[in-house]
This record gives structure tokens, sequence and C-alpha cells, in this order.
């Protein structure tokens, strides 16, 4: 009898360990949204709506996905990874050498290593509004000396050398976020730096920039193992500058955010809250109609004054096989100390339509003709946001190209260009292609051909089968996927983005 009784008083002090075991831990989790009453889904089937209480069943799986669902919202997802608690059991069956046994299907072997957790909901974004190429010029870390940025575990955190958040210090960092934020939205925002040429040409042709800056940042953060749960709130003021004057402010909205950190990295907070803060701007319909009508101000402005000119005598010919030989009469090629590029007669009285970029920083050029004299040619205007210029040569009876109709083209049709490939001895050359479509790049419209476009070509005529002009060609193009292909801007636009009108 004593021995009996001495035997079971390790049995039953298993039994007490696993007893104050199996109630210890929790294997329920609130779960909320932000806003609350998302429909809450897990793994695929529907349970309830926020706030909701989760309790773990083994059945569930090793991974449970939940996900959040909301009209107007974008769906998010969260996983929860239940761990069992039997370490207890395991040391306790070592020490009484006893068998060890775990019954995986008893639900009280499970704990959640949280009590609740909170997702953000995020508004689907208005697919209406036309795409708006915006350069990010730079970010601002605006916090003040040593603030005071919330507290993690407990403690409060500084900015400062110690700080966990050392992105703060790296704005670049911060512009990178925020332009992933933007992706896929109606909102084309891209990286520059003011004060190179292409940064530049980039906030020329955007007519603006935008250099937000962050003002507050508030966390309650609980960290264990690099591994974050809580929350950040951040506060961004993004400010749209002129491209015209760096001190002028077109527009600035002040976006408020949270973002619930669920096990992602402490490194990582402010950027995961920075892309969030993008998003919410870009839902501003407002932001949107401003930044058109500023746009179309400044294309307004980049015109310049109305030129009038004389509809030309059209260039005589019979037909096709004697078309583009009596047309060359109207290319000519522009020559500088730098180079050369092509262009076309399109009145009578020695105006000539080229490429700005073959021009660009000349007020005078060199204007050759296919009949074998030169001209001095005056820049009278140009356009950089659509790479046009205007030339002027003192004369009365030049053989000017007739203006088409590039709105009526058919995809397929055929075109010529004309113009002065690689070298200026090889003035007025011929390529032949057709329409392969036509394109939209970055706000503005294009023909794109199979035509043989090079160097020197640029600023030469785009012709149609009845030899007409329907565009000035361009190389001036450059973007992912648009390497090797040819573009004209049309005539249309050229005209109307250099202010020119017709009259009989």
């Amino acid at each position: 009898m004593e021995l009996r009784t001495w035997l079971m008083f390790p049995a039953s002090t298993l039994l007490i360990g696993c007893a104050g075991l199996l109630g210890s831990g929790n294997r329920t989790v609130i779960l909320h949204s932000d806003p609350e009453g998302a429909t809450v889904f897990v793994n695929g089937n529907e349970r309830g709506t926020t706030p909701w209480n989760y309790t773990y069943e083994p059945d569930d799986g090793d991974l449970v996905e939940v996900e959040f669902r909301m009209p107007g919202h974008l769906s998010n997802k969260l996983t929860i990874n239940p761990t069992m608690k039997n370490g207890i059991l395991f040391l306790e069956a070592m020490l009484f050498h006893i068998p060890y046994i775990v019954d995986h299907d008893n639900p009280a072997m499970y704990r959640i290593d949280r009590s609740e957790t909170t997702v953000r909901m995020v508004k689907e974004l208005p697919t209406d509004i036309p795409a708006r190429m915006v350069p990010l010029s730079g970010v601002l870390v605006a916090l003040g000396e040593r603030p005071e940025l919330g507290r993690l575990n407990g403690k409060v955190v500084r900015h400062d050398k110690d700080s966990p958040l050392r992105v703060l210090d790296h704005p670049e960092q911060l512009g990178t976020s925020m332009v992933m934020g933007f992706r896929d939205t109606w909102l084309d925002v891209k990286s520059v730096r003011k004060g190179t040429t292409k940064g530049d040409e980039a906030i020329q042709r955007a007519k603006m920039h935008l250099e937000p800056s962050v003002k507050d940042l508030r966390m309650d953060i609980k960290e264990s193992k690099g591994r974050a749960q809580g929350k950040l709130d951040l506060e961004v003021l993004w400010r749209f500058y002129s491209s015209s004057r760096s001190d002028s402010v077109i527009w600035e909205e002040t976006t408020r955010t949270t973002h619930y950190a669920n096990g992602g990295r402490l490194d990582e907070l402010v950027g995961d809250a920075a892309r969030e803060a993008a998003r919410s701007l870009a839902g501003n319909r407002v932001l949107a109609e401003r930044l058109a009508e500023r746009y179309g101000a400044g294309l307004t402005a980049s015109k310049g004054g109305n030129v009038l000119l004389t509809r030309p005598v059209p260039i005589g010919f019979t037909g096709r096989k004697d078309m583009i030989s009596a047309l060359v009469k109207g290319v000519v090629t522009i020559s500088m100390d730098k180079g050369h590029g092509s262009g076309f007669v399109i009145s009578n009285d020695g105006y000539i339509l080229t490429n700005e970029h073959v021009v660009e920083g000349e007020s005078l050029v060199k204007v050759k003709f296919e009949q074998g004299f030169s001209l001095d040619g005056q820049v009278v205007k140009f356009n950089k946001d659509f790479d046009l210029a205007l030339i002027k040569v003192q004369a009365t009876d030049l053989p000017a190209l007739s203006i088409g109709h590039d709105d009526q083209l058919m995809l397929g049709e055929e075109l010529f260009a004309i113009g002065t490939p690689l070298d200026t001895e090889l003035g007025q050359s011929v390529s032949r292609g057709v329409l392969s479509g036509r394109r939209s790049i970055e706000g503005r419209s294009y023909l794109q051909t199979d035509v043989s476009i090079n160097p020197g070509n640029s600023g030469g005529p785009l012709i149609d089968e009845t030899g007409k002009v329907v565009g000035v060609t361009t190389l001036k193009i450059s973007g992912k996927g648009l390497e090797g292909l040819g573009f004209g801007v049309p005539i249309s636009q050229a005209l109307e983005m250099l202010n020119i009108s017709f009259v009989k």
C-alpha cells in the first residue's frame, strides 16, 4: 500500500503540471478591422464580422489564413500561427521518467501569441481618373530635435542615434516606399533629382513636382526577436510645387494614417506606413482635379503666342510613283556645331517644323535644302514638353508640305519618313512602314510606326499615302519596352502645342 502511494505521487504531480499548463495561455484572439464591420473568412469560410472573437481549433491547421472583406475596400489577409504549449509536459516527463505523449487533437494544447489584433481596410481607388505623371523631388523629415516617437516595449523612444527607426535618417528610402505606395494608382510618381538634366526635364514635362514632409510619428509597439506587434501613426504633409517657381505651392494635403503591425519587421514599419500614406493620398478626387487643372494651365503657357500662317500651295505630283521624289523638296537638314537633324517646310514663306532637341540651346541654325542651297534659320519658338520647335528662314517661295489629318489614319496604313539619318550626306533619305498603333506615354499621344527612324531623322515628317504630313518623327522617347520603336508626334498635336494656325 505504501509503495502504491509512492508510485502514484509522480503521476499526480504530472497531472497537476498538465492541468496547470493546459489551463494557461490563450487560444482566442479578438479580430478588429479599421474601420470595423469587415466580414471575416477563416480558411475561406465565412465566420463573422469584426470585432470578432476567433478561437483556434486543431482542424483549422498549422497556419490559419484569415481574410477580411468590406464593400468599397481591398480585401486584407492575416496569418495566425498557433504554437503548442507542451514544453513543461516534456520537462516533467523527463524528470519523472515516464512516457511522453502529446495529444495533437486537444485544443487546450495550443496558444496564440496575441490577445487581439487589427488590420487596416484600404479603400478601393477610383478607376476613372486619368493617369498623371508627378516627379518626387525628395522627402523631408520634419520631426524637430530628438522628438519623442512613442513607446517600444513600454519605453519611450526618441529620434536619435539609438533610435530603432533609423530609416528616418535616410529620406531617400522613405521616398522609395512612397513611390511603391503610388504604384497602380492614377498618380504615376517617379523619384528624380532636381538640378540634373533628366530630373529638371521630368519636372518641366509634368509642370509640377512633389515634396512630402513627415510631420509626426507615434508608435505603440511590442517587439520580440525583430518582429513587431502594435500600431504606428504617421502624419505626412504632401506639397505639390510649380515647375516654373520652386517656392510656388500648387496644392498641399495632409494625410494621417495608422499602420497596424502584425508580426512584421520592426525596421520596416515606417516604410510600410509611408506606402499606406501614399495610397491614402491617391484616393483624393479633389487633388486629381486640381493637378489636371494645373497641368492644363502649364500646357497652355508652354504654347506661347499664336502663330498665324498662310496655308501653302501644295507640291504637285501626278501619282504615287513620283509623290516622294516631289515631296523631298520640302524636307530639310538642320545643322549646328554639335550635330544635325531633320525638319520640313510648312509655309511657302519659310516656316519649318522640327524637334526641340534638334535645336536645343541654339537660336540660329543652318538649314540645307534638297535643291542644294542653304539658308540661315532662326529658332522662333519651341515646346520642350512635346519636343517641338519652329524655325524661320528668309524666303518667299519655298516648296512646303501639306498638312494631313492624323485622326483619320487606320492601323496598318502605309507611312513614309523622310530625313537625314546618321550623316548629312544622307539627306532626304526615305523609309517606309505602317502605322503600328497609337500610344499614350506620360500623358502625351504618339503615333507608333515600324518606319526606320535613326539619329538624324528626328524632326522629319511622317507622310501618309496621299502625300500629306501626319506626324513629326521623334527619337527622344525612353521607357520600359519602348527601345527600338519608332514614334511620331501627331501633326494636329504639334500645331496645337506650338499654337500654329493656318488661314487660306
